[in-house]
Formats: C-alpha cells, sequence, structure tokens
C-alpha cells in the first residue's frame, strides 16, 4: 500500500505548546516588488507613510539649512556655562554659573536672568540695564565658556556616546557617528534623528536618552532605517548638514523569540544583520521534524497588530531566495511536516520501549 504524502499541511507549534493543523496564512500587505518572505516584501521599521513624511521634513530641513549657513552668532542654550564678571560690583565681580533647563540663570544682587534664546551681548546688555538702577555705567562682561548647547549629541548604542562638534558646516549625520565610531554590533540598524529646530535647546548637562528628549519633547523624532533607505532619502541625509542642538540616537538592536522545532528555542539579542537563518542557527538548528520551506515570521506592525510572513528557509539555505533580517519583537516559528512529526515519534516510542526493556531484571 503506498500512502500519498504530498500535500501533508505544516504543524505549527505556537508558545502555548498547543499544534496548529492549519497551514501558515498568506503574505498580507505589499507583494509587489519581491516574493514572499524577501526583504522587499516585509514591512521596514516605519510604514511607507511615514517614510514619505520624515523624507519631507528631512528635505525641507536640509533646504533651510543649506540656505541660512551655520550661522555666526548662536543663541545661548541649556547647559552652557556663562561667566558674569562686573569688577565694580564684588558679589559679581567674578561669577560663573550654567543656565538651567530653563533657560534662566540666576546672579547674586539680580535674581533670575532669562539667557536661554539670547546672545551673549543680549544678556549683557539685560544685566547692564538692570544694575544701572542702582550704579553708574555699570561695566559688565559675558562670555560663555562652554557651549554644551551647540554641540551635536551622539547617544545610544555607539561606542562613545557624547557631545561633539561638526567639524565644518557640512558635517553629517554620518559624521557625528563615526566621531562616536559608529554603532555598536548589538545595535539597531536604524538611526533616530531629533533636529534642533530653535524651539528648545534639546542637549543638557548629561548626555542620555532623558537628557536628550527632555529638550526636544515638542518635536518629532525621525527614524531612518539604514538598511532599507530609499535613493531620495540617502540624497537628502548625505547632504544633511547637522546643526547644533541636533541629537542622533542609535537604538539598541532588541531581542528576537524563536519558537518551534529548533533545539533551543527561546529570546536571542539581535546584532546587526541578524537574520532568520541565523536565529534558527543561533537556537541549535532545526530538529528533524522541522519544515525548513514553511518558517513563519510574525512581526508587530506601526499598530501593534501581528502581521504573519511565510519564509522558505530551505530556499535560503539552497542560496535560491533572500533571507530575511529580524528586527525587535519579532517572533520566527519553525513547525513540522506530518510524515516527519509521526516518524519522530515513532523513534521515540521504540527508543523508550527498548530502553525499558533493557532496564527489566531477568528472573
Amino acid at each position: 500500500m503506498v500512502i500519498g504524502l504530498g500535500g501533508c499541511p505544516t504543524l505549527h507549534q505556537p508558545a502555548g505548546g498547543a499544534i496548529s493543523l492549519k497551514t501558515a496564512p498568506p503574505v498580507p500587505g505589499p507583494t509587489t516588488g519581491g516574493q514572499p518572505g524577501t526583504l522587499r516584501s516585509l514591512p521596514p521599521l516605519v510604514d511607507s507613510n511615514q517614510d514619505t513624511r520624515a523624507l519631507e521634513r528631512l528635505a525641507a530641513l536640509r533646504d533651510d539649512r543649506l540656505r541660512h549657513g551655520p550661522g555666526t552668532d548662536t543663541p545661548v542654550g541649556a547647559g552652557d556655562v556663562i561667566e558674569v564678571s562686573v569688577p565694580q560690583v564684588k558679589e559679581l565681580a567674578f561669577v560663573t554659573t550654567r543656565v538651567s533647563g530653563d533657560g534662566t540663570i540666576s546672579l547674586p544682587l539680580l535674581g533670575t536672568i532669562r539667557a536661554a534664546g539670547r546672545t551673549e551681548d543680549d544678556v549683557r546688555q539685560d544685566i547692564r540695564t538692570r544694575l544701572g538702577a542702582i550704579m553708574y555705567d555699570p561695566q559688565v562682561t559675558v562670555f560663555v565658556r562652554e557651549y554644551r548647547s551647540r554641540k551635536i549629541s551622539v547617544i545610544g548604542a555607539v561606542p562613545q556616546p557624547g557631545l561633539y562638534e561638526a567639524v565644518t558646516p557640512s558635517d553629517t549625520i554620518f559624521d557625528m557617528l563615526a566621531m562616536a565610531r559608529g554603532p555598536l554590533p548589538e545595535a539597531s540598524r536604524s538611526v533616530v534623528f531629533i533636529p534642533n529646530v530653535g524651539k528648545t535647546a534639546p542637549v543638557a548637562d548629561v548626555v542620555g536618552p532623558a537628557a536628550a528628549t527632555g529638550g526636544v519633547r515638542d518635536v518629532e523624532p525621525i527614524v531612518l532605517n539604514l538598511r532599507d533607505m530609499s535613493a531620495a532619502m540617502s540624497e537628502v541625509v548625505l547632504t544633511l548638514p547637522v546643526r547644533p542642538g541636533d541629537v542622533i540616537m542609535i537604538p539598541d538592536g532588541g531581542m528576537v523569540f524563536i519558537q518551534g522545532w529548533v533545539e533551543k528555542p527561546g529570546y536571542y539579542k539581535i546584532s546587526q544583520d541578524l537574520t532568520m537563518l541565523a536565529v534558527v542557527a543561533a537556537a541549535g538548528g532545526a530538529k528533524f521534524p522541522a519544515d525548513m520551506s514553511a518558517a513563519r515570521l510574525i512581526r508587530p506592525d506601526a499598530n501593534g497588530e501581528k502581521r504573519i510572513f511565510d519564509v522558505d528557509l530551505q530556499a535560503v539555505a539552497r542560496g535560491e531566495a533572500a533571507d530575511v533580517y529580524v528586527q525587535n519583537g519579532d517572533v520566527v516559528e519553525l513547525g513540522a511536516t506530518g510524515p516527519k512529526l509521526v516518524a519522530y515519534g515513532l523513534f521515540y516510542f521504540f527508543t523508550a520501549v527498548f530502553h525499558v526493556g533493557a532496564g527489566l531484571a531477568v528472573i
């Protein structure tokens, strides 16, 4: 008797352990530009509408910066260190103060003075006006000793996070990343760019995500996917000059979860260029019943809803299909074929019987 094995469904085992006999659903979403499971058919970190809006924002920002240049008299910003000297007044003969997060400085006798958004001369004139009410022709000197607000902040998964100054007026995001020695191996391939649009100074006293976002909560970050960047986006990013107060953040790559018929299912840290096939290898490889031709990638979209994609990892291993990069939050699921699962079960059944029989004492 010949048993037809063709067309047997793939058995997918969810995280809960229950086995579903349903075949994998068809790939939702866009299908042009690549076969299901290839790099071009999977959704990027941001959807097409967000990418278009990001391109428009970056292009407008680039054009404005190229038109107006870097400027020669950048206003004082939060975090800057200011020296104030009034020789005629003992309490103000030499005072060093830092501009607070709300953009003010505090001086003896004068109290709080607004500094952020003003030039050195503006601050000096304000101090002269206040002192003029109590003394004749005060001689005031104001000097910004440390321009923290005039630096670019590079934070996140880079070897040397910190504050950097652009070497030339045409330095770009990539030039700043090079100063920070580039992304770490476990970094995401996306860049979060928070431009300083003049509303607030985004760089505070402490370099870090909290410090960076604290001053730019009114500015929407722009997410750049370095791996899937379009030609138009690349052209804009490569010609967009950075300016003081910009924040460049490299997120951590995050984790991917693999479940199903692999030796070591569980969570794995994502390194740069980690693919589905590499995740299977990291999990100890596929078990005998696994169906490598019908793997699944479960990925949450921008709205938090899960999307399921079929990926033929067997074709990937043969070099006949492109592998798929994983990103934070992905779930890789490797199901089993019916015939292999039956054979696998019989093997373990007879193995158990043999061990039990061998362990019985002969009377």
